[in-house]
């Protein structure tokens, strides 16, 4: 069994290969094959990540329920918990199957210009970033299932590695004068591979666990409404991580790739941080028992948020000359606005104590008041200062999304979850 150390510093690992690889693939394929396969790759992946949408609460239920297993209680409340959640990732599939085509239906009218520009191209990258899109689902099940049953290392391996595979055949296919289609198609491939290696070997962690735990099926129907009232808060951040970049997209074509970028910047720093407090919210249980102990993880976890996010722009800023001399892309203007949004983004983050204490006591709805309040400002400001303040207005929103988000997460909603649930 890994040190707790260890646990953290896999899950940090696993969580920014998650949410950096999409940037640090979008960046290299721009690289690759220039301006505008960049601007329309970014679209194509923009408009597959309302997909995301399909993944509800993330499965945030399922690794606590593990955890119980792996206890001598074991808890058959647990057992059933979990088998649901698994009926629960395959009905979502085959929804998102469905929500995929509409979207493929809609996507030149969403993006008309670089529907022109690039003729059939925009919608076959989209298939493709669709079917990664929902790969995503079960991944994220069984990464939940494996970090949860002590197997960090091995879900580092097969997240990190098919990933880095996938980044080293862009560059030689690109190299090779292999098409773009061709390139997206494979990298796409290797990744879904390695993610059913992960869904195998977490299965088997599993079955370790409890012979029994995959002997019964499931019934999705049971935690679908747990799962769509902590869903909403994802339906919500959407607000804030997706629909941004399709405004800029729309009014700002030239500019898409950009957005893109920096607001996946934002998502992968997001990843870090909530990876970073993921083995320690699975520690609640005996932080309840102290005085005050809940509050003082919202508090622990704000603080080390903003010091984590403020490290992470001033690094930034210390690597932006080294940028500056390898790509013209990488100028004072497009840094600023994704310090703006990374800084936006470490707000929101400040109150993950909240939702971790949500998510502890059954009640992870207290939580859609805050992401509401933050989703309708991002949007609202970044559409209103669009067109006069070009990417400024996406780190307005953001940073004023996220000083909303955390106001009324220690204001309102911490004192909420003070009060028993009725």
């Amino acid at each position: 069994m890994p040190s707790h150390r260890t646990q953290v510093l896999a899950s940090v690992v696993t969580r920014l290969a998650l949410g950096a690889y999409p940037l640090v693939f979008v960046l290299a394929f721009g690289w690759a094959y220039g301006k505008q396969a960049f601007d329309v790759a970014a679209a194509a992946s923009n408009w597959a990540n309302y997909l995301n949408v399909l993944l509800l609460s993330g499965f945030v239920l399922v690794p606590p329920a593990v955890a119980r297993l792996r206890t001598p209680e074991r808890s058959s409340d647990a057992l059933q918990l979990l088998r649901d959640h698994i009926a629960l990732e395959r009905g979502l599939v085959l929804v998102g199957a469905i929500v995929a085509v509409a979207l493929w239906l809609s996507i030149g009218r969403t993006f008309p210009s670089l529907a022109e520009q690039s003729g059939s191209t925009l919608a076959t990258w989209y298939t493709l970033f669709a079917f990664l899109a929902l790969a995503q689902v079960p991944m994220t099940l069984w990464l939940g299932v494996a970090q949860a049953a002590g197997h960090y290392l091995a879900a580092l391996v097969w997240i990190v590695a098919p990933r880095a595979i996938a980044l080293i055949a862009l560059a030689a296919g690109a190299t090779q004068g292999v098409s773009a289609t061709v390139m997206i198609a494979t990298s796409v491939a290797i990744v879904v591979t390695g993610q059913w290696a992960l869904a195998r070997a977490a299965r088997q962690a599993l079955h370790e666990i409890d012979p029994a735990a995959l002997a019964t099926r499931g019934n999705a129907r049971r935690v679908l409404v747990q799962n769509l009232s902590a869903g909403a808060i994802g339906l919500v951040g959407t607000l804030v991580t997706i629909v941004p970049v399709t405004l800029v997209g729309r009014l700002l074509p030239e500019e898409v790739g950009h957005a893109h970028v920096i607001v996946t910047l934002s998502n992968a720093v997001g990843a870090v941080i909530v990876a970073a407090f993921f083995p320690l919210s699975l520690t609640l249980a005996i932080r309840a028992r102290e005085p005050d102990g809940l509050w003082r993880h919202c508090l622990r976890v704000a603080r080390l948020s903003g010091l984590a996010v403020f490290a992470l722009i001033a690094v930034g800023w210390l690597i932006y000359p080294a940028c500056a001399w390898l790509s013209d892309r990488c100028t004072t203007n497009v840094f600023a606005v994704a310090s703006l949004v990374v800084l936006g983004a470490g707000l929101r983050l400040a109150a993950l104590g909240v939702y971790h204490a949500a998510v502890f006591q059954g009640r992870p709805h207290i939580s859609l008041l805050s992401a509401t309040v933050e989703g309708v400002a991002v949007v609202l400001v970044t559409g209103l200062l669009l067109e006069s303040w070009m990417l400024f207005a996406l780190g307005a929103g953001f940073v004023v999304g996220g000083g909303l988000r955390l106001l009324v997460a220690l204001g309102c909603e911490a004192r909420a979850l003070a009060r028993p649930s009725s």
